[in-house]
């Protein structure tokens, strides 16, 4: 989850300061800025939970959340999604997708980003083609504009999946409240997958400016997925209340969908039985680097964990050796996830009655 219902003090003019920054940027000319946070929720029909529909959204603002509604959908293919969630990996991949394109310009080999709620910093060492200087100014456009779009989508991908992979670990991003409990919650992924599909989709739009092309993209996508009214959301968190959670204020999730699409490609969501009969879930595809690899990139993607529990998850993947300063998220997310499903496993057997 990225950040939680309840704001006070300082991380609430941080979220305000975050929300004039863009139009200071760009005023600047410093190309899109990195975006601002957003205050996800649980998709449980506890205290700070908004359900929503398609009329109650708002209108998509990059960066900020001050035309928007953010809460919990539901829908009859996705599950629920947490709107915040995927406004803030659409977001990202436009953030990323400049950075990117901008990079490749310049033919820049090396670059670094981070998520704008977490320590951790990404970095990016890059290989070009050898026949990058070779190309026509219009060829060299087109697999730029290409493989940046894909650059956005992946590393957006890989931070919003790490984060959860911290969380787990216990990082709480607003400094004090656990954040624990919501991670890898049962809608948090496929919202997170699911926003990065709204993202590229508003990027190859045209026609519209960015808000407008995103707010026709959650349009357009969550009536494919049959999206339902705020009140049979709600319902549909109520039904699985003891089964897939429990609390009033503070929530244990007693089912988690771990699925980050690394056995096959996709993010499968998990449906509440009955609420749409015949319905069959939609998986969302991960983000894949298949034309930038096709026209002849190459890179090495590194993350340096700077969070109070970067020495347990480093143990993890580093049992019996020294950690080293940087890892490979890619490489070691199957070891990780191995370990967190795990974990569960262990925990539901502890919860079964009668053990």
């Amino acid at each position: 989850m990225f950040g939680q219902v309840h704001i006070r003090g300082k991380v609430l003019k941080s979220i305000l300061l975050a929300s004039f920054t863009p139009v200071v940027m760009f005023l600047n000319g410093c190309g899109v800025p990195e975006p601002g946070p957003r205050l996800g929720s649980y998709a449980t029909n506890t205290v700070g939970t908004n359900f929503l529909d398609l009329n109650t959204m708002g209108k998509h603002t990059f960066g900020s959340s001050w035309f928007e509604k953010n809460g919990i959908v539901y829908t009859c293919r996705g599950g629920h999604i947490d709107i915040a969630h995927a406004r803030i990996a659409a977001d990202n991949v436009r953030y990323l997708q400049d950075k990117s394109e901008r990079i490749l310009k310049s033919k820049k080999r090396e670059f670094d980003f981070k998520l704008k709620v977490e320590p951790s910093v990404y970095y990016v060492k890059l290989e070009y083609p050898l026949h990058w200087d070779k190309l026509s100014g219009k060829e060299r456009r087109k697999e730029i504009d290409e493989a940046s779009l894909e650059m956005g989508e992946y590393f957006t991908y890989i931070m919003t999946t790490w984060h959860e992979v911290l969380t787990w670990f216990g990082f709480k991003s607003m400094g004090i409240i656990p954040e624990q409990p919501s991670a890898f919650s049962w809608e948090d992924m496929y919202s997170n997958v699911f926003g990065i599909q709204i993202g590229a989709e508003a990027l190859r739009d045209k026609k519209h400016s960015y808000n407008t092309a995103v707010t026709l993209a959650f349009k357009k996508d969550l009536e494919e997925l049959g999206i339902q009214s705020a009140r049979t959301a709600r319902e549909a968190s109520q039904k699985m209340r003891g089964i897939w959670w429990t609390g009033v204020l503070l929530v244990d999730m007693k089912v988690r969908n771990t699925d980050v699409g690394i056995d096959d490609g996709f993010v499968s969501p998990m449906l509440v039985p009955g609420i749409c009969e015949g319905a069959e879930p939609k998986p969302c595809p991960i983000p894949t680097l298949e034309k930038f690899h096709k026209y002849g990139f190459s890179m090495l993607l590194e993350v340096a964990p700077k969070e109070f529990e970067r020495d347990r998850l480093l143990k993890v993947i580093y049992p019996n050796s020294a950690a080293p300063e940087k890892i490979q998220p890619g490489k070691d997310l199957p070891v990780v996830m191995e370990y967190i499903n795990k974990q569960i496993a262990e925990k539901q057997q502890k919860e079964r009655p009668g053990d």
